[in-house]
């Protein structure tokens, strides 16, 4: 129709109406241009939008799964100073009650590795975002402490194989009953923990033989160690680094001040 006025303008040689037609034209596109760049950048920040709320369910996701392992991590550091505590008495042995060594025997050779998902992350980067840079240095800095974390439980200790292939199996059966619950992807470890019902004989000559072994008390101390740095770490200095990246990505979405 346009094109039809504008040929019959030049043939009536009106240039005026036909410099009016041409800017018609012109306007007309360069409006259609920006409308449609304006719904590509709305549909580019929408895209932020969800990715970055995914986001942040995927940072509480993991500062949850580091916490649960800090907080195993940590009973079981405590529980291999009590059975280091044992060993260094004249007769490292019980009298009575010899659950709660077996309990701790067990607690300290617990490990995880650190599994963290970063998908959503990742994806964001791949397409230059976030555009706010707070949030991705505050990414970075949780992602560094917990790769340290992850470095320090790359592989089991030496301890956990040790008392595991020293240990009764009626024992062990005994103690993931009582003292081990596992939901949504984390484990816990109960203390103080009860003995499971029924009987359960614990001879107290092969836990003397267990806590005598000459290299319980040396892959124990070297375990307990990194245990306790690393447990504190994640249930501490990562969490702190969650909070603040939680804050940054909330202060993006316009939720807090």
């Amino acid at each position: 129709m346009l094109l039809r006025r504008i040929t019959e303008h030049v043939k009536a040689q009106n240039w005026t109406a036909v410099a009016l037609d041409f800017v018609i034209v012109v306007v007309g596109v360069f409006i259609g241009i920006q409308v449609s760049n304006w719904n590509d950048a709305r549909g580019f920040a929408e895209r932020e939008r969800i990715l970055i709320q995914e986001l942040r369910e995927e940072v509480v996701h993991n500062a949850a799964m580091a916490h649960a392992v800090g907080e195993g991590l940590t009973v079981g550091g405590d529980a291999a100073r009590r059975i280091l505590a044992l060993i260094e008495r004249e007769e490292p042995t019980c009298t009575g009650d010899c659950w709660p060594i077996i309990v701790d025997l067990m607690h300290a050779s617990q490990w995880q590795r650190m599994l963290v998902n970063w998908t959503t992350y990742d994806e964001l980067r791949r397409e230059g975002l976030p555009r706010d840079r707070r949030i991705i240095e505050a990414v970075e800095t949780y992602k560094n402490i917990s790769h340290r974390g992850g470095v320090a439980l790359e592989t089991p200790p030496h301890y956990r194989a040790l008392v595991r292939n020293m240990m009764p199996i009626a024992w062990q059966d005994a103690y993931w009953d009582a003292c081990f619950v596992q939901s949504g992807g984390m484990e816990e470890y109960r203390h103080p923990c009860a003995p499971p019902p029924g009987e359960l004989y614990i001879d107290p000559e092969r836990v003397a033989q267990i806590l005598a072994h000459p290299d319980i008390a040396t892959t124990l101390r070297e375990w307990t160690s990194v245990a306790r740095v690393v447990g504190n770490t994640q249930t501490s200095a990562l969490q702190e680094a969650a909070s603040e990246t939680l804050a940054a990505i909330d202060r993006r979405e316009g939720m807090t001040p």
